[in-house]
């Protein structure tokens, strides 16, 4: 009863919050897992019967699938440069394979939480599946080793092609959490090197290195601050409300901090720059995360159950949500303007690939797990 364009790969269905056409010059790349079909990914836990697959899309063409493996969870493949990156770890090690082909191995259980390709080699950030410790690695050659350290972030950062690593000029940033004589500190590293420390006990709630700065958010007695560089703003927390959590993004010049607070009678959402910007969420909706592509900003509103509502943007203006949720944070990018989603179906919604107001529909039983423009 309805038409096969909203049910195949290339057919398009637009809404009436539809935009610019695609960027030009630029391919959309889709990683999704593919399930046998008739089986409940969503609620099976039994064996699957059948081939798990990880398939990679290009601009709605399905153009490399290989065998997932181990590497069936969304922070254990990737999409970058051409390739498919997967890893998993067996008793002993842990490996990294591109295209469905080993890349190399090494000792040591890992999750990788960052991953960055360079011109020196594959460099990753991996956590200690057994555990505290971390490893900073190029080719699966150590360059940094943490017996208790813990990482700060994630490859579940909206838009963030390296995960828990971030680029400036030359040299790679990452954050993560040690312990000292002070007690537990957050130190940003420089490559191989400390940076910057900040203790726990001053408050130190987020840290996000962007553009050469480092930002961090920090409670301190009767106030919560957003910090760029050294110098404070303070955050609009009302009397009698406290920071459940915050996030951090770079918008412009500035950077922008999402704070949720907790209040009586609930929560309350509100984003606020270093310059003084304030956006609140006064209408009960919950916001997920940040987008933001240096330019454009904007953040997902979600329902209880995590199903994507809408995207509202610092303009005022609001993108509607076509129906499913988003598995990922790397399901989520906002690129020279424009919005791409890789929201996945449930009951029985067809995933699908919003861009802007456009969508189309992929008839498959799975997951997407990230959506890159390159």
């Amino acid at each position: 009863g309805t038409p096969r364009s909203s049910h195949e790969p290339g057919g398009r269905r637009t809404d009436s919050t539809a935009t610019d056409a695609p960027l030009a010059g630029k391919h959309v790349y889709l990683t999704a897992v593919r399930f046998p079909d008739g089986y409940a990914w969503d609620l099976d836990t039994c064996a699957v019967e059948g081939d798990v697959w990880i398939d990679l899309y290009r601009d709605g063409e399905k153009v490399r699938s290989i065998p997932a493996g181990a590497s069936v969870h969304p922070d254990m493949h990737r999409y970058l440069g051409g390739h498919l990156y997967t890893d998993w770890s067996t008793d002993t090690e842990t490996i990294v394979a591109r295209d469905g082909a080993e890349l190399f191995r090494f000792e040591g259980r890992e999750a990788l939480r960052g991953f960055l390709v360079r011109e020196d080699g594959v460099h990753t950030l991996g956590q200690d599946r057994d555990g505290n410790g971390f490893t900073y690695r190029i080719d699966g050659r150590i360059l940094y080793r943490s017996e208790t350290g813990v990482i700060l972030g994630g490859p579940d950062t909206p838009g963030a092609t390296g995960g828990a690593f971030t680029e400036y000029g030359e040299d790679v940033y990452y954050v993560c959490c040690l312990p000292s004589e002070r007690g537990k500190e957050y130190h940003v590293m420089r490559n191989a090197e400390r940076y910057q420390s900040f203790p726990i006990s001053d408050g130190t709630r987020d840290v996000l290195v962007a553009g050469g700065k480092v930002s961090r958010v920090r409670s301190k007695p009767r106030s919560l601050v957003l910090e760029v560089d050294g110098k404070e703003t303070r955050l609009a927390l009302a009397g009698g409300e406290y920071c459940l959590w915050s996030r951090l993004a770079a918008w412009e010049e500035d950077v922008i901090a999402l704070v949720c607070a907790q209040r009586v009678g609930g929560k309350r959402y509100f984003l606020q720059t270093a310059g003084g910007k304030t956006f609140s969420q006064d209408s009960g909706e919950a916001v997920s995360d940040v987008l933001s592509d240096g330019k454009r900003m904007g953040w997902t509103v979600t329902d209880g159950r995590g199903d994507l509502l809408r995207v509202r943007w610092s303009d005022g203006g609001v993108t509607e949500g076509t129906g499913g949720f988003l598995v990922s944070g790397r399901c989520a990018l906002l690129r020279d303007g424009h919005l791409f989603l890789a929201l996945t179906g449930r009951d029985g919604t067809p995933n699908r690939l919003q861009e802007d107001g456009v969508h189309t529909d992929f008839p498959f039983n799975g997951y997407f797990t990230s959506v890159t423009v390159e």
